[in-house]
């Protein structure tokens, strides 16, 4: 197929001493006679004026404008060092670069054409410059520059650096494989509200990958910087080449003619074999084969207007019959096409979970894998529950179901692997529920008298800020087009231990007794919480016994008994001008009760807050072990017990108006007795006197009273049952 030319031959050595003919005038004379350490100089920046960071360690390196100004001599001395061996094994025959010009004569396409020494240009640079890997080249170490925005917009912007180490972080970790060399981003910078990065070109594409991904809950826009005085008409992907123009023209229909629209299907198989990929060259060495992946994908990206109509068009994929033992070649589909659910490998030559670990829990909503026709075939029993995890919504393995449909719409959902069960309130003499009643509503009207009822010399108080919990897709009514939440009020207090390391900041910042505890309050932004009763849904809170709190009085010397409330909800903060409600956040709240000298005999032991940006009410709604937490009834009350029993005493016939009610001369006793009686009833549909009987002989246990009505319910008198609902069906107690 090799054709002969005219050209006249362009060995190596004439190669050099043309461009050494053609560089004499813009070459400075080579001063490097020595190493010379330099003593109490300026700090060395680069020609953007910013801090070169590798100046230290590089500066023996050759670096700079003179290692670039010596740069004919040193590479006439590499030449001279490998002796003339190997320049007298390519006089008899093709050498490599001989060989390349060669192959690129033979094409037909006149996509790459020979215009003498100079003019050589092989496939593997017409690809490079066809991915953007070509342009806006730093001349300092060259290095390329990044424009990264949105990210002033996240919650990590209010970080006392703004966010910048955050967002260069998660640069880094996104853009770097599984199974690849770690991208670093050499140095940074911010213009106004823009990140600008360098990074070396091999590293390019994979921060530009990262464009309108979500960090710290605000999209960021990532693309290439254009100096200034350069080009910026020149397509968005693609050098200015002719060559470069054509390959990609040549790609885009390549995929046109290997995509299905009926069937949403990109037929991506036995690539190697394909007549116009092979005239194009791009198996014509090592170099070009991995880059053309890659180039391919980017045309994928160019083709689509969004990323909504790249998943609307392309649902499946075919990598069939390419010889594949590692998808290291071909991982980019994954950043491309990350909402498939077709996945066909087949024909391949992967051997077993590693050679695809690095698709390990991409491809989010894939359905349906084809590994038929590989090594890995053979150990698919034993690999299955691992792919599972990797794929949580991966149905079909093989042709074979291995999910069900309820599972895979579970995990659409986010549905946990344990069902969303009702909220706990054990509760003791009403001393929670009466707490969390008297508490918010102070909070929110007069936290100076709230601290002085509450909260004694030994009580604790401590604040966190948690600005990496996750938000509620859909944002409170008033807020969509706000900008970010600030936590300026509240970051200077926050305790948040993986935040705050330092030793002394953690103590400082741990407040106890009520000076300091009030000192906090007042200096915390007003706020109006939800109404207990008006707005039961916004409210999650459990109460569970705790043994053990120390004894104020020193009487107890094994401690004393109390309680632990956990509240989950959300609170309006109120405008200082103007007193209007603003920004709405998610808290959650624990206390510890002990007995003591404040209101009603108790006292907080400790009081722990976590603050964090608004998450709604969804995820604390119950659901059963088949049901949907969407379609569950919202809890009737957050506190389940005392209160929901009143609500539904009007529905059971037969007890007194204060039933289960305090009342004065009424003991703690007879309140608990009465509240488990109303509780056996509502539950049960038995009336007050048979609800008695039942606790009386199972030792007021409610569990043993209602399994003893479960047990005997058919010999009940037919005037037993006060018929609330259809609850005596099965005699659960809540």
């Amino acid at each position: 197929m090799l054709q002969q030319t005219s050209t006249p031959p362009s060995g190596p050595k004439a190669i050099r001493g043309s461009r050494s003919n053609n560089n004499n005038s813009n070459t400075r004379p080579s001063t490097r006679a020595g190493i010379h350490k330099r003593r109490n100089g300026p700090v060395k920046v680069d020609k953007d004026g910013d801090l070169d960071m590798e100046a230290a360690a590089g500066s023996g390196r050759g670096r700079g404008k003179r290692a670039r100004g010596s740069d004919q001599e040193q590479r006439a001395g590499v030449a001279a060092g490998r002796g003339a061996g190997r320049n007298n094994a390519s006089r008899g025959g093709l050498g490599s670069a001989a060989t390349q010009k060669a192959i690129l004569r033979s094409m037909g396409s006149g996509a790459a054409t020979i215009r003498g020494p100079k003019g050589v240009m092989n496939m593997s640079k017409i690809i490079r410059e066809a991915t953007d890997q070509g342009r806006n080249h730093e001349r300092g170490g060259g290095l390329q520059q990044i424009s990264v925005t949105g990210w002033r917009r996240s919650k990590a912007a209010s970080n006392p650096d703004g966010g910048v180490n955050d967002l260069l972080a998660f640069l880094e970790r996104k853009a770097t494989a599984p199974d690849a060399r770690a991208v670093k981003i050499t140095k940074s910078r911010t213009e106004g509200d823009a990140l600008i990065v360098f990074v070396k070109p091999e590293d390019t594409s994979r921060i530009l990958h990262l464009n309108e991904f979500m960090f710290a809950g605000a999209p960021l826009t990532i693309e290439e910087r254009v100096k200034a005085g350069k080009r910026t008409s020149s397509p968005p992907i693609g050098g200015s080449s002719e060559a470069a123009l054509n390959t990609r023209q040549k790609m885009t229909a390549i995929l046109n003619r290997r995509y299905d629209s009926e069937l949403k299907l990109l037929n991506l198989s036995s690539l190697g074999k394909d007549p116009e990929l092979i005239e194009m060259g791009m198996f014509a060495s090592v170099t070009t084969e991995s880059k053309f992946f890659p180039a391919l994908m980017k045309v994928c990206d160019l083709i689509f207007a969004s990323s909504q109509q790249k998943r609307d068009a392309v649902t499946s994929v075919t990598l069939a019959d390419n010889e594949i033992s590692d998808i290291k070649s071909v991982t980019s589909l994954s950043q491309t096409f990350p909402d498939l659910k077709n996945l066909d490998l087949s024909n391949n030559r992967l051997k077993d979970l590693r050679s695809i670990e690095g698709w390990r829990w991409k491809f989010r909503h894939l359905d349906h894998l084809v590994l038929t026709g590989n090594p890995i075939e053979a150990e698919l029993p034993r690999y299955t529950e691992e792919l599972l995890k990797w794929y949580p919504t991966l149905r079909i393995l093989n042709g074979i179901q291995v999910r069900s449909d309820e599972d895979v719409a579970a995990a659409t959902r986010g549905r946990l692997p344990l069902p969303i069960s009702p909220p706990s309130f054990r509760d003791e003499a009403l001393i929670g529920e009466t707490f969390i009643k008297q508490f918010f509503p102070a909070f929110d009207t007069d936290r100076n008298a709230l601290v002085n009822g509450y909260y004694d010399a030994q009580s604790k108080f401590s604040l966190s800020v948690n600005t990496s919990a996750p938000r509620a897709p859909d944002p409170p009514a008033g807020q969509e087009n706000k900008s970010p939440l600030a936590w300026d009020a509240y970051i200077k207090k926050s305790r948040n231990l993986m935040k705050v390391t330092h030793l002394p900041a953690r103590m400082s910042r741990a407040y106890v007794g009520t000076e300091a505890i009030r000192d906090a309050w007042l200096s915390l932004p007003l706020t109006r919480h939800p109404d207990l009763l008006a707005e039961p849904h916004k409210w999650l809170i459990e109460c569970h016994s705790l043994p053990g709190l120390p004894d104020p009085t020193g009487q107890s010397p094994g401690g004393v008994g109390g309680l632990i409330v956990m509240v989950h909800g959300e609170f309006h903060e109120l405008d200082n001008a103007t007193g209007q409600l603003s920004t709405n956040r998610s808290f959650d709240r624990t206390f510890v009760l002990g007995p003591g000298s404040g209101i009603g005999g108790i006292r907080v032991v400790s009081d722990i807050m976590t603050l964090r940006a608004w998450g709604g009410s969804a995820a604390w709604i119950p659901e059963s072990h088949g049901g949907d937490a969407s379609t569950a009834p919202a809890p009737s009350s957050p506190v389940p017990n005392h209160q929901y029993q009143q609500q539904q005493q009007s529905q059971l016939p037969g007890f007194p108006e204060n039933f289960a009610h305090p009342a004065p001369g009424k003991t703690d006793e007879q309140l608990l007795k009465e509240t488990l009686i109303l509780q056996l009833s509502s539950a049960t549909g038995m009336n007050g006197e048979y609800s008695t009987m039942c606790l009386e002989q199972s030792g007021w246990n409610l569990e043993g009273a209602a399994e003893a009505f479960r047990g005997a319910k058919v010999w009940f008198p037919l005037g037993s049952l006060a018929g609330v609902g259809d609850r005596s069906k099965d005699g659960n107690v809540g």
